[in-house]
């Protein structure tokens, strides 16, 4: 059923009916939703055309999905027009508090005529008017645009067909929200399926800014053998405290860290392209591996059997590779008192009096086991 639009200002009934039906048809789980979306849109709705574009990095149209378009005008518009097109945020001036633009919010249609946009790209489709609607992501910054067309037989849009357009802007943003995080959702599962096929150790997923996305459970349990906490903070602190530092020192991608000499550490990166902008992103895995390091799994059991805590066992960790208690106030981001301290806790527990006791007793505990 199509919707009779009038000179009329007012949405009828009829008009919300529609608007209902379109938005039912909407499913943001489909990997083609943008294309049918903008299919369905000229079912429910007497436009001629529609485009559905996203907004690049730059404040441009790009990645679009068309209706009605011809490849010439396509091919065009995406090698040469975008960038002087009046309604991309790059270009628009008055886009505060508005939703909703016609060519006469920019420019007469004298000059209109003469631009490129309109001569390589709408002339070939028979595209005349043009009406655009901005979509904005939670941070109200533009996502996209729904963008529909008239031919010349028409005299513009009514301010009804704004209206429905606006209402139209309204559905597709919450639907396009849903959509974009469904697909980079699906773009994480698909990197942690080929990652956990091919790793079954401790894992760390962190994005491009090594900010952490997932840790499995043998991650976990590998950072309890090191005596820390199974918690995400404490995985971030030993990610940027320890993990890093050593990945951008010795600019090897595999290496055993100092924190623990057992425990071998490699990285990998892994490009992948997002469905909808075609972009490519870098998304990090980091394996963490016990089996070459039984000696500190063995020293680390030892010193959680002697009572020690968290803090007390990374100092002792410290002290048996020979850091002074400078370095490991440094490492552990701490006073050198509170090392001291923990020091004196150290030594008294281990019934030790000084590093060369400590370091004998790291090697007897290892040799032991």
């Amino acid at each position: 059923m199509v919707i009779n639009m009038t000179e009329s200002n007012s949405l009828t009934h009829d008009d919300y009916k529609n608007l209902l039906a379109f938005s039912e048809s909407l499913n943001p789980y489909d990997i083609n939703f943008r294309k049918t979306a903008m299919e369905d849109l000229l079912k429910f709705f007497p436009f001629d055309g529609a485009a559905f574009p996203l907004v690049d990095d730059n404040g441009y149209y790009k990645h679009l999905v068309y209706v009605n378009f011809t490849p010439v005008s396509i091919e065009s518009y995406e090698r040469d027009c975008y960038k002087k097109d009046f309604f991309a945020p790059a270009n628009l001036k008055e886009a505060s508090g508005k939703s909703v633009f016609t060519i006469e919010d920019f420019t007469s249609y004298m000059e209109y005529e003469t631009s490129s946009l309109y001569s390589q790209c709408l002339y070939f489709n028979g595209f005349y008017y043009e009406a655009l609607v901005l979509l904005r992501d939670e941070e109200n910054k533009p996502l996209g645009a729904v963008a529909v067309y008239h031919g010349r037989q028409s005299s513009g849009f009514t301010l009804r067909e704004q209206k429905i357009l606006e209402e139209i802007g309204m559905i597709m943003e919450k639907a396009t929200r849903i959509h974009l995080k469904y697909l980079s959702m699906q773009n994480n599962l698909f990197f942690l399926n080929r990652i956990f096929t091919r790793h079954p150790i401790g894992m760390i997923i962190c994005d491009e800014n090594f900010n952490i996305q997932e840790i499995n459970q043998e991650a976990y349990q590998t950072m309890e053998a090191l005596g820390m906490e199974a918690e995400k903070e404490e995985a971030k602190r030993l990610l940027t405290d320890y993990i890093l530092p050593a990945y951008q020192e010795g600019g090897a991608n595999r290496f055993c860290l100092r924190l623990a000499g057992g425990l071998e550490v490699f990285l990998e990166n892994i490009i992948v392209k997002e469905q909808i902008t075609g972009s490519f992103i870098t998304r990090y895995a980091i394996f963490l591996d016990l089996s070459m390091g039984s000696s500190r799994t063995s020293w680390t059991a030892y010193l959680t059997e002697k009572g020690l805590t968290r803090r007390e066992s990374e100092v002792a960790g410290y002290l048996s590779q020979g850091f002074e208690i400078r370095e490991i106030a440094e490492k552990l981001s701490i006073s050198a008192n509170t090392v001291k301290r923990h020091k004196e806790s150290v030594y008294h527990k281990l019934s030790v009096n000084r590093v060369s006791q400590l370091l004998l007793l790291y090697q007897e505990v290892n040799n032991s086991w």
